[in-house]
């Protein structure tokens, strides 16, 4: 019969060897393929996507930028009056606006004929005029306008903010310039890569900040490219042999194309590198499937044998368990109803020693039957008290009561519990407060509680914060102790019913409804009580109420609950 067994266990593990192997190999070679083609496609759309929404922002915050410093410009101009700046408002104004980080060079105030009034900055341009300028015939047409990049009479590359502010049948410009290297900061400040950089053209192509690697303000870019065209544009240029990426997008004034530019090979470098580590991935984990599957088939075969022999010890157990339990509901059932008429016989017996008292019985007569009387009450409190032993029997646990220092049962019981629980993935926590020894039977005490902490941790299998918290407290002179877990929680309609025996919400062959009516029949007789909280999908609080002070032994302080 051994020899039998052992070859069918062996036929088992060659089996499973042959379809783990088969199962992992031949979907990891075509899902890995598949990957490889599917995860380089989608990354380098991913990658050029990510171009396009870091141009879509950083294209917002550069209007936000332009948009402010116009405004601000505008403020100044619409805040003083023309004398108010010749007299010195001008030079405040700077000051003011220079704590700002100083975004601008200077300040100056041109009149309607184009001369300069007033000007703070660090160039000689307070006797220039501007008349023939094609800035001055810009913003006397629009009444605030952004220039592009231009040299001036400073001969040197800079672009310039300027508002026009009407003044009864006259006008005058405030004009502000912006400084480059602020400004160019502001463009290139996010980068990508070791090579991605963001600058400025104008619609002639000349760069209108400075770029590390292309080349200065005012300098031409060779970008040809200068259609206008809407949202984001992601294309491939070839620019002296080498390969870039060019994302591009249009601001709307002043009216430049913003561009972020990266070479190709330092584009797509993670995505190579990715995918070189995927298909080194893929071969080592098609060379480990084999060596995995023949150690999980010799584990997994191993886990049966041992499975097939605790069965049966299992289902031996069961055996006597079941005949045991039988025999407890049958005794109980049989209880209640001898209890009954037994309590008719002895009313009876009561009532014929009140009639042998009368008067009109002999004295013989009247012995007999008092004797007779006595002697079925005798044997009526004999049945009496067998009956109350069948009553216990289910759930009898022969214990002596002892004097008991709780908290430290609770640790024990939490050490224990906390092994199952790392093993499942779940935590025992404990928050226990000094407390009074109590009298009373210790094994009573471990069942119950060992009981709620074993619900407990049923109760938040499957949950990814898996918790169980002990606490005890000292509450209006009783021992409070509280087993709280963050599980399934009871529903509603089932609270009621908890300690009913024979109760169970778990699948079959995993509990027999017995656990929570022992624990409520051994509760009661320690003098104690046991409340239920719960909330489903949130958690259940079992709170167990035991008398502060040592109790009392009585006669069955060792019988059962």
């Amino acid at each position: 019969m051994r020899e039998t067994a052992d070859r069918d266990y062996g036929a088992m593990f060659r089996f499973m060897v042959g379809r783990m192997v088969l199962v992992s190999l031949l979907p990891l070679m075509v899902i890995g393929g598949a990957n490889f083609y599917l995860f380089y496609s989608l990354n380098r759309s991913v990658v050029l996507e990510q171009h396009a929404n870091f141009l879509r922002y950083h294209r917002q915050s550069i209007e936000t930028f332009l948009n402010g410093i116009t405004t601000e410009i505008s403020t100044l101009a619409h805040q003083y009056s023309l004398d108010e700046l010749k007299a010195g408002g001008l030079e405040r104004a700077f000051r003011v606006v220079q704590q700002r980080g100083g975004m601008f060079t200077d300040l100056g105030i041109i009149d309607s004929n184009g001369n300069h009034v007033r000007y703070v900055g660090p160039y000689d341009l307070a006797d220039k005029n501007y008349r023939d300028t094609e800035w001055f015939r810009q913003v006397v047409e629009k009444g605030v306008y952004i220039s592009d990049m231009f040299l001036g009479f400073r001969m040197e590359p800079h672009f310039i903010v300027a508002v026009k502010r009407p003044d009864e049948e006259d006008f005058w410009i405030l004009r502000a310039t912006v400084n480059t290297d602020y400004f160019s900061r502001l463009v290139d400040a996010v980068r990508m890569g070791k090579t991605g950089e963001t600058f400025i053209v104008n619609g002639q192509g000349f760069y209108q900040t400075k770029t590390r690697s292309a080349g200065e303000p005012l300098s031409p870019s060779g970008y040809l490219d200068l259609t206008p065209h809407e949202g984001i544009r992601v294309h491939q240029v070839s620019i002296e042999e080498t390969d870039y990426i060019y994302t591009t997008t249009w601001l709307d004034n002043p009216r430049w194309l913003l561009i972020f530019r990266q070479e190709t090979s330092d584009v797509y470098s993670p995505l190579w590198k990715a995918s070189f580590l995927g298909l080194l991935m893929f071969l080592v984990g098609a060379a480990g499937a084999s060596l995995l599957a023949v150690a999980v088939a010799r584990a997994q075969t191993n886990r049966i044998k041992r499975a097939d022999r605790e069965k049966d010890m299992l289902t031996q157990r069961l055996m006597v368990a079941g005949k045991a339990a039988a025999v407890g509901e049958l005794s109980a059932g049989l209880a209640h109803e001898i209890n009954n008429p037994l309590a008719t016989i002895d009313t009876l017996q009561t009532l014929i020693q009140d009639i042998a008292s009368g008067p009109s019985l002999s004295d013989g007569d009247r012995d007999e039957i008092i004797d007779s009387a006595q002697k079925i009450g005798k044997q009526v409190q004999r049945a009496k008290g067998i009956m109350q032993g069948l009553l216990k029997f289910s759930r009898r646990v022969e214990s002596q009561p002892e004097f008991v220092d709780l908290n430290q049962l609770l640790q024990e019981l939490a050490a224990v519990a906390s092994t199952r629980a790392i093993v499942e993935g779940k935590r025992v926590d404990t928050d226990l407060e000094e407390l009074p020894t109590i009298l009373a039977p210790p094994a009573h005490l471990q069942q119950v509680f060992a009981n709620l902490l074993n619900n407990a941790l049923d109760a938040v299998s499957g949950k990814p914060d898996a918790r169980v918290l002990l606490s005890s407290r000292l509450h209006d002179g009783k021992i409070e102790v509280r087993i709280s877990d963050n599980g399934c929680g009871i529903p509603e309609e089932n609270l009621s019913r908890i300690f009913m025996p024979f109760f169970t919400t778990k699948p079959v062959g995993q509990g027999t409804g017995l656990g929570l009516a022992i624990c409520y029949g051994l509760v009661q007789e320690l003098g104690g009580s046991i409340q239920v909280e719960s909330t489903l999908g949130v958690g259940t609080t079992f709170t167990v109420q035991l008398p502060g002070r040592p109790a009392t032994a009585g006669p069955d302080a060792g019988g059962a609950p």
